[in-house]
């Protein structure tokens, strides 16, 4: 995901921070003028956003089937601090494990949060200088939910009711010698069970440790003539509401080669006792849940351009994490697909795989 960044610091923080006027031409990556680009703008519909129940200034724009929001609107409306970086020309919005990263460049706008790159489908744009994000973007990973009417064509964001308790990034200080590090995992804090508590903090430790131990057994066989191993860990909350706390850890290496790798860890808790939640527990309404996800799973698969087959079911109760109203399947980089595909994803609506009116943290 991490691009080479070939903008103007001085045109990109022009361009957003003091208005948004259409970048000069000559550049390469402004607004082209030519007809598909012509074509694009026309298919662009403006849309309102609402922020609370007020009806704002600014304005989103519905662009192949998306909305979109102009990050003015999350500075100047929402109130999130804005920052931008001339040396590595990223913008940065909110603080925190929410703090969204925006990295633009020739090639578009690419979204991270707490360091965790998101996927194609959250991906902004660059609109006669503004940028926009899609508002799946805030849905699904920034803490606030949205309803889109269509009829009116008007955005409504309002904050989500979230659990009260605190999450905060824990950077390991720790040295590795031969290998360059940044290490950042979750603890949590606040909650009403002390003991629960300590059972997710000590979950989520234990897989930083299993990292760390996995880092240290590669760096006793690395040549002093190798280049610098590289590890990174940083993880992304998904859902933090009815009692259930869900997130992603990610856990990168270069060891040498033509690229490093990325493992995904989806932990998704119960905060009344500390226990981590499986398929079983979330859609026990569904007797039936394993054979239509197996059945489904390998349809989507075995239609991927980078199935490498050996898929015959899932063989975890846990590869997954939950968003809003959302159950994410995932799969490993060569677990049953090419490299160059990455993490392999795959939604489900609860309302796709319980009886209507189930409540999957029940």
């Amino acid at each position: 995901m991490n691009r080479s960044m070939k903008w103007s610091a001085g045109l990109l923080a022009g361009a957003l921070l003091f208005g948004g006027a259409a970048l000069p031409a000559g550049t390469g990556y402004a607004a082209g003028t030519g007809p598909v680009a012509k074509k694009a703008e026309a298919a662009q519909v403006q849309v309102g956003v609402k922020w609370k129940g007020a009806l704002s200034a600014q304005q989103g724009i519905l662009s192949g089937g998306r909305v979109y929001v102009p990050v003015t609107f999350l500075r100047d409306v929402v109130g999130l601090g804005l920052s931008y970086d001339s040396a590595s020309h990223i913008y940065s919005l909110g603080d925190g494990y929410r703090k969204l990263n925006l990295a633009v460049s020739e090639y578009g706008v690419d979204p991270s949060v707490n360091g965790y790159y998101l996927s194609e489908g959250y991906r902004g744009k660059l609109i006669k200088g503004h940028i926009y994000v899609p508002y799946k973007l805030l849905n699904d990973y920034l803490g606030y939910q949205s309803a889109w009417d269509a009829k009116a064509k008007r955005l409504s964001i309002d904050p989500r009711t979230e659990n009260s308790i605190t999450i905060k990034n824990v950077s390991l200080d720790k040295t590795l010698k031969g290998a360059s590090t940044k290490l950042i995992y979750p603890q949590v804090s606040g909650l009403a069970d002390e003991a629960a508590q300590k059972s997710i903090n000590a979950a989520l430790q234990s897989s930083m440790d299993r990292f760390v131990a996995q880092a240290e057994k590669d760096l006793k066989e690395r040549s002093a003539q190798d280049r610098e191993y590289e590890y990174d860990s940083t993880y992304v909350v998904t859902f933090n509401e009815k009692g259930v706390l869900s997130l992603v850890l990610a856990q990168s290496s270069y060891t040498g080669g033509a690229h490093g790798f990325t493992l995904t860890e989806g932990h998704t808790f119960s905060l009344k006792n500390g226990k981590e939640l499986g398929f079983s527990d979330l859609l026990k309404s569904n007797p039936g849940y394993k054979k239509q996800l197996n059945a489904d799973l390998a349809k989507k698969l075995k239609a991927h351009p980078g199935y490498l087959g050996g898929f015959k079911g899932l063989t975890s109760d846990r590869n997954f994490y939950v968003k809003p109203n959302t159950l994410t399947i995932y799969f490993q980089p060569y677990e049953y697909t090419a490299y160059a595909a990455g993490t392999i994803e795959y939604d489900y609506g609860f309302d796709q795989l319980l009886p209507k009116g189930a409540n999957p943290f029940k």
